[in-house]
């Protein structure tokens, strides 16, 4: 138990820590900007999630990679990955910043923005894909501290982040009025800080490269399904947006802002608890201790329930004052209050739904894995969302989000049991 808590608590504070980012940007546009502010950052968020999402997904690949090898005695592999997978994520951030600033225009129209609003996200985009290396290392950098054993030195960096990220948004935004433009930059820089806190502690740990086909196919491999997961969301957030734009315009967009940064908030509470033990649940399945990790599981599945319970209740109350914070027009006011308490309901099917998801990527379930964290964006999300968005327009896409969730849930659970059916019959031979 005590190993357990000392993953999880500073893994959950540096995971939510991070999930604020956005956050914090919507707070100073909001005020400073209103509807169109707010509806330019979440419409831009998807390519921002993109690069943030091969990070993380890099980082607990390698962190998996790493517990593996360390499990079967590779001492040198396994130390060879850390380098390795720092040089491609580098690699990466540049060839699709390039490619996205080039298709920037089609793609942000693509993406829902209206004349109001097109402006301000041109000049978020273009300020956060010239920081793209640092998108992809400062999300990286903190699944490999953990797996490291630092991980209050990995929830430190994230705080020392998110500081950085507050202040200096102030400043950008209000101070030198930069608008949009200088909430990216401070994201950037941000993102630039909690990446150097974690290379100076990190660096003596890089000892070699391995660039080796059987490598990088296993490091492609084993992140496929934790970049979809994590990108999962943003995926959801991008066919959202442009259903809120044809039903409501900027003002329904910036609604769905505070509502998306609230189920990202519940969405990272759950991962965390889920992503923070993946190293446990990794090492203990190479060592077929698959009683050990029922329990863990039960408990994660547990912790992740309470903690979205208490997030429920105080987001609950402090429903007005968010709204104020986010300085929401009337109208788009209204939309945030017609949809809140789905979102919250949604939460809690959500907090037992990404730990089971954690839970196979981490046990190398890969096709139960890849059909849970696939189907969302790509077949409930849709399908769910066409429904009742055109049936009850608005208030149906509210409501496709919580019964999105139910539906994963129980397919979730169907996997869980199958895999399970796996593990009995192994523990028979």
């Amino acid at each position: 138990m005590k190993k357990f808590a000392s993953y999880l608590i500073p893994s959950l504070v540096a995971t939510v820590l991070m999930s604020m980012y956005a956050m914090i940007d919507g707070i100073f546009i909001g005020q400073k900007i209103g509807d169109a502010g707010l509806a330019a950052i979440n419409i831009v968020w998807p390519i921002t999630a993109f690069l943030q999402s091969i990070g993380s997904a890099l980082g607990l690949s390698a962190g998996i990679l790493i517990q593996k090898k360390l499990a079967i005695e590779e001492y040198r592999k396994a130390s060879q990955i850390k380098l390795t997978v720092i040089l491609l994520g580098i690699g990466l951030a540049i060839f699709f910043g390039l490619i996205f600033y080039f298709i920037r225009v089609p793609l942000l129209h693509a993406l829902g923005t209206t004349d109001a609003s097109f402006s301000y996200a041109l000049a978020y985009l273009k300020m956060i894909l010239i920081g793209g290396i640092f998108q992809i290392l400062g999300m990286m950098l903190i699944p490999l501290m953990k797996n490291s054993g630092k991980v209050k030195l990995a929830a430190a960096a994230s705080l020392a982040s998110m500081a950085t990220n507050l202040i200096l948004d102030y400043i950008m935004i209000y101070v030198l009025n930069m608008e949009l433009m200088g909430a990216a930059l401070a994201s950037v820089l941000a993102q630039v800080v909690g990446a150097m806190v974690c290379l100076i502690a990190y660096f003596k740990e890089l000892k070699g490269i391995n660039f080796t086909k059987e490598m990088l196919l296993d490091i492609f491999r084993t992140s496929l399904a934790p970049f979809i997961l994590a990108y999962s969301y943003s995926i959801v957030i991008m066919i959202t947006n442009i259903a809120c734009t044809h039903f409501g315009g900027d003002e329904a967009v910036a609604a769905y802002t505070l509502l998306s940064y609230i189920a990202y908030i519940l969405m990272s509470v759950s991962c965390a608890v889920g992503d923070s033990i993946q190293p446990l649940f990794s090492y203990q399945e190479a060592r077929k201790e698959f009683k050990e990790n029922r329990k863990m599981l039960k408990l994660c599945m547990g912790i992740s329930l309470g903690m979205v319970l208490i997030f429920d209740v105080l987001l609950v109350i402090l429903r007005r004052q968010l709204g104020y914070l986010y300085n929401l027009s009337d109208t788009a006011y209204s939309y945030y209050v017609s949809g809140l308490y789905y979102y919250l309901a949604g939460g809690i099917f959500l907090s037992l739904l990404k730990v089971i998801s954690s839970y196979l990527y981490a046990i190398d379930s890969k096709l139960f894995a890849n059909i849970l964290v696939l189907v969302e964006p790509f077949v409930v999300v849709p399908l769910v969302l066409t429904i009742f968005s055109v049936s009850i327009q608005l208030t149906g896409i509210w409501l496709s989000y919580l019964i999105g969730q139910v539906i994963l849930l129980a397919i979730a659970g169907t996997l869980l049991y199958l895999q399970e059916k796996k593990h009995f019959k192994m523990q028979l031979v």
